[in-house]
């Protein structure tokens, strides 16, 4: 190889490598590019209370009910600890001045004050079991309105939020568990059956809720009560005409509020050529059901039927 051609071939070697280099800086800067990127915008984990500031909270008479006081932990997904609740009576001051007043610890329990926290935990719940009838006796004697000033702490690598999250004062309203009619009194929608075009049976259905969320199959019993239409009446001034028994059907079948459901149908049916065309009610009254108790303020609803050519 003569000189010229070694020197080229030198300087081609020497272009080759600076290539090289110059592509392996860059795939590193990429690299590095990418995580930066991957992290952008992304914030520490944090803990805080979902219902924090003032937290009122019904509490039912009857069968143990539980409220949960769920932690939130937000961020990246890094991070695990243990979060704590305490009960601290200077919030209530501080926040709220002289409204609410220290609940008594005999009339409310949580039941681990403690819980830990995985990396993967989005929220966690702190137990709290409440006496509503003892509380609901207290403040008939007291006349006093009571608020139990939790506030959370947390350990190990979990930062906390602001100081206004992390603290819950939930004040207890005791109430009765019940079952009622979703739209009780004068039902917004009409039953609609036409005498030429419908089939001989035609499906409807009106619904029932629970107040409190239903951990039972809830059996329940509905009746056709011509009494609830006449005091309507009376009240309104108005001269509603009952539907005659003979052109509905309800189907008992259907009177149930399912394991986890605080929402369900019942239904009924309209049978065609058992009434003249007019306007008529169905007035329904829920009158029994297997665990807790109805409604009285939504134990009754009144359907609303055109029967049509």
């Amino acid at each position: 190889m003569d000189g010229n051609h070694y020197k080229r071939f030198r300087i081609m070697k020497n272009y080759k490598n600076s290539l090289l280099h110059l592509l392996a800086l860059s795939l590193i800067i990429l690299a590095a590019g990418c995580e930066d990127r991957r992290m952008n915008n992304m914030v520490e984990d944090k803990v805080y209370l979902n219902n924090f500031g003032l937290n009122n909270q019904n509490v039912f008479k009857g069968d143990n009910f539980t409220y949960n006081l769920q932690v939130v932990k937000s961020g990246v997904g890094t991070q695990e600890g243990e979060v704590t609740i305490t009960v601290d009576e200077s919030l209530l001051a501080k926040y709220y001045g002289t409204k609410y007043t220290l609940l008594p610890a005999a009339y409310y329990k949580v039941k681990n004050s403690t819980l830990k926290i995985e990396k993967s935990d989005y929220q966690v719940p702190f137990e709290v079991s409440f006496d509503a009838a003892g509380i609901e006796a207290l403040q008939t004697t007291t006349q006093f309105t009571y608020a139990i000033p939790f506030k959370l702490s947390s350990a190990g690598s979990l930062h906390t939020a602001v100081e206004t999250q992390l603290y819950s004062v939930v004040v207890p309203t005791v109430v009765s568990p019940y079952l009622g009619f979703k739209t009780a009194g004068l039902a917004a929608a009409t039953s609609s059956l036409s005498l030429a075009g419908s089939p001989a049976e035609t499906k409807f259905y009106a619904f029932v809720q629970t107040n409190y969320n239903n951990k039972a199959d809830l059996q329940y019993k509905v009746e056709v009560d011509e009494a609830v239409l006449t005091a309507y009446n009376i009240e309104k001034k108005t001269s509603h005409k009952i539907l005659p028994s003979q052109a509905y059907r309800l189907d008992p079948a259907s009177f149930l509020v399912q394991n986890l459901n605080n929402e369900q149908a019942l239904t009924y049916y309209l049978l065609k050529n058992n009434a003249p065309k007019g306007a008529y009610m169905l007035p329904l009254k829920l009158t029994q059901v297997s665990l807790f108790g109805i409604n009285p303020a939504k134990s009754t609803m009144l359907i609303p039927v055109s029967i049509q050519d």
